[in-house]
């Protein structure tokens, strides 16, 4: 039995339902396509239809022979009295471990620091992801770097996924239907990075109606549209533009920021078009744009650009081919004119053009089969540096380009032994083909695999192993990604970086499957990643192996998370302990940093407690919360200091010996809903907030200055007060 699961208001499918035969115990989950496969017996089957905030459907089904099976499902209107949640039972029985998906509805309720959903910052409350800082651009997961994430967005890689400083991500939360996370078990269909997958997929266009909304914030103002262009194609397009220079009018005249400028503005546009049952066409476009300048004499820009066509091919019932090609594009650019005789201009890009293909296979009730290959052509711009204006002096410098091929076969079975253990088997080849400067090749066999074991109705087992191999690295010696940040390709002094991560867990549902809990344990090394010598210069650097320090790290910890998914009250509480430390592997003795012994990353932050919650009081007012607390991250602080050639000099610690202060936030946000007027042609909606509450100042990072002949320190925040503010949204 196949079909397609959709929602019956907009035609669109849905993805995660589960179809649940109550006889066999056999199931499955329909895809990120709203089709699901299920073996079943002849004759009579009793059939539950289960997704998440969903009326739950109980069919009885007459089974002769293979037939298809569409099924339209409706959301659910939630009464104030207590639910019974049976919707999610199924979650656990997924094999892969360290996955989170999280629905949009409910990211909509994080509250942020403007207002705006966000998905970077909701993934930021999961267990096992860590930023560095507030409002810092990319996060780590499980011990990882940030440039070890995979971002994908409608199959496109995303290399720079913030906006304004990281205070809003590259997503346009309402052009976003699905964001997953996979922090272990990753399949064997996603390579190029070692540490995580983070996949948003965005809307496909409602199937029956023109629909849309406005969104104004303090700093943003958002609008979509999606509908249908005829009975076959379906389109979604929208954008986003701030106005956020009033923010820096308020800062102190003595800041020397207050005469600057920060604006973004993004697009996204899509559209679907089905010829028939087998064969669909999509057809993918973004583009972002930044500037910021703090003084009218410095400019900054940068900017993404994807766009891609996938075709989705049904070759036989069984049988589906997913065939994609397109092109990203993440670059920038700055300008000093602040002296005319230094005047100058510098510049960086990566492009990348790929195709993938992608077959997956129902041999039988056992064995889901996922085969395919990939590649990848990267060409870097490394770096022009010029003169700008007749004036400039400068002298003008280029780096010369890098061009690489990635290319990747895999496998991966989903083999299900009996109602209890299933198995998640899967092998990549991934190489690499470094053509310029000098020719260098590289090829690595990763390896995934993760089993599952149902040890009654409530508890299930989990443990995996996954290997992964990453091409391609992010040069950066600040603390947290910078938009001048710079890639470089692997080559003959650079090697991959390469790690492997083990997990293990338990999954079980509690009090009548009203609340899940989860606790999983990993470990995990890398090599190859890249730290840097103090007071390294990467702009504009020929020879980068005489700056950059070649490491190995490892990552462990345990995570614990409490979920409650539906009902008035939902959300989740979670706790971390983990550890992240590197070794210095390119030097030794003294010249070693801390003398060859492990020191902990810049993100290394042993306790994290994360709390989200939202409680419905009625169908349009509730209550959100979000509470974070970590430990402070490592620092290098002057420890004593000396006189020498008329000036104090200072002597500094072991690399990261020291942390600043704990961190602790509280946000609370009032929301409320749009009316349920079925007719109405506008609803209306607000979300009061406030990021912040307590007032704390969480200390960002500390700085040096020598003040009348001493040294004194300070911390920085970044938000050291309450920052109220107000989200209108317009339905139509």
């Amino acid at each position: 039995l196949r079909g397609t699961i959709a929602d019956v208001a907009t035609g669109n499918p849905v993805q995660g339902v589960s179809v649940y035969n109550k006889e066999t115990g056999q199931y499955a989950m329909t895809d990120a396509y709203g089709e699901y496969q299920l073996r079943l017996p002849e004759g009579e089957n009793t059939l539950q239809i289960l997704a998440f905030s969903y009326e739950d459907i109980l069919l009885h089904t007459l089974l002769y022979e293979d037939g298809v099976l569409n099924v339209p499902i409706k959301e659910k209107v939630y009464s104030l009295t207590d639910v019974v949640v049976t919707s999610e039972m199924t979650a656990r029985r997924r094999n892969e471990m360290g996955f989170e998906s999280i629905r949009m509805d409910r990211i909509k309720h994080i509250p942020t620091a403007m207002g705006e959903a966000d998905v970077v910052k909701a993934i930021l409350t999961l267990p096992g992801v860590k930023s560095v800082g507030e409002s810092s651009g990319g996060f780590n997961v499980r011990g990882g770097a940030a440039d070890q994430n995979l971002i994908l967005f409608n199959g496109g890689t995303i290399y720079n996924s913030s906006h304004l400083f990281g205070m809003f991500s590259a997503f346009n939360p309402d052009v976003v239907s699905n964001v997953e996370l996979y922090k272990s078990s990753i399949p064997a269909q996603y390579g190029g990075r070692i540490s995580s997958v983070l996949e948003v997929t965005g809307k496909d266009g409602n199937r029956k109606k023109v629909t849309g909304s406005l969104g104004l914030g303090l700093l943003t103002t958002r609008l979509y549209l999606e509908g249908p262009l005829s009975d076959k194609t379906t389109f979604v397009v929208g954008g986003r533009v701030t106005y956020s220079d009033w923010m820096l009018r308020l800062l102190p005249s003595n800041s020397g920021y207050n005469n600057g400028s920060a604006n973004f503005y993004d697009l996204n546009a899509t559209i679907v078009h089905r010829f028939n049952d087998r064969n669909t066409l999509y057809a993918y476009g973004y583009y972002s744009h930044d500037k910021f300048s703090f003084r009218q004499d410095t400019t900054y820009r940068y900017e993404n650009l994807n766009a891609s066509l996938k075709w989705r091919h049904t070759i036989m019932p069984h049988h589906h081919l997913v065939m994609s090609a397109g092109y990203d594009q993440y670059r920038y650019d700055m300008a000093d004119v602040s002296n005319a005789v230094n005047a100058y201009t510098y510049d960086f890009a990566i492009r990348d053009i790929f195709t993938k293909i992608a077959f997956k296979l129902n041999i039988d009730e056992r064995h889901i089969l996922s085969y395919g290959l990939d590649g990848k052509y990267y060409l870097l711009n490394r770096g022009n540096y010029l003169p700008k204006g007749d004036e400039s002096k400068v002298v003008a410098k280029q780096l010369p380009s890098e061009q690489g091929l990635e290319a990747s076969l895999y496998a991966g079975d989903d083999w299900t032994i009996d109602d209890r253990f299933s198995v998640n088997m899967g092998v990549r080849l991934s190489s690499f083909t470094a053509t310029t400067p000098q020719t260098k090749f590289y090829c690595k066999p990763e390896f995934r695999v993760s089993g599952k074991y149902l040890a009654n109705d409530w508890l299930s087992i989990k443990a995996g192993f996954n290997s992964m191999t990453q091409f391609i690295h992010l040069l950066s010696n600040s603390v947290s990604i910078s938009p001048t940040d710079t890639w470089k390709l692997s080559d003959g002094d650079i090697k991959p970086q390469t790690g492997w991560q083990a997990a293990a867990g338990l999954y079980g549902s509690l009090f009548n499957n009203m609340m899940e809990i989860s606790l999983e344990g990993y470990y995990k090394q890398f090599d190859n990643y890249l730290d840097y010598k103090s007071g390294a210069t990467l702009m504009m650097q020929e020879n980068l192996i005489d700056e950059i320090i070649l490491t190995r790290g490892k990552a462990y910890g345990v995570e614990l998370m409490l979920k409650k998914q539906l009902g008035k009250l939902n959300g989740w509480i979670a706790y971390t302990y983990s550890r992240t430390q590197l070794q210095d592997k390119s030097s030794t003795g003294s010249d070693a940093v801390n003398r060859g012994e492990w020191y902990a990353a810049s993100f290394d932050k042993p306790h994290d407690v994360k709390l989200v919650g939202n409680y419905q009081f009625t169908h349009r007012f509730s209550l959100s919360l979000n509470v974070d607390y970590s430990t402070g991250r490592p620092v290098t602080v002057p420890i004593s200091g000396y006189t020498y050639g008329g000036g104090t000099r200072l002597y500094y610690s072991d690399r990261n010996a020291y942390r600043i202060p704990d961190y602790f936030r509280l946000d609370g946000a009032i929301n409320i809903e749009p009316s349920h007027y079925l007719k109405k042609l506008t609803h209306f909606s607000i979300t009061i907030g406030c990021y912040n509450l307590t007032g704390r100042k969480n200390a960002y990072s500390v700085f040096y200055r020598a003040e009348n002949g001493k040294v004194n320190g300070y911390m920085l925040s970044i938000f050291g007060s309450q920052i109220p503010y107000v989200d209108l949204n317009l339905k139509f």
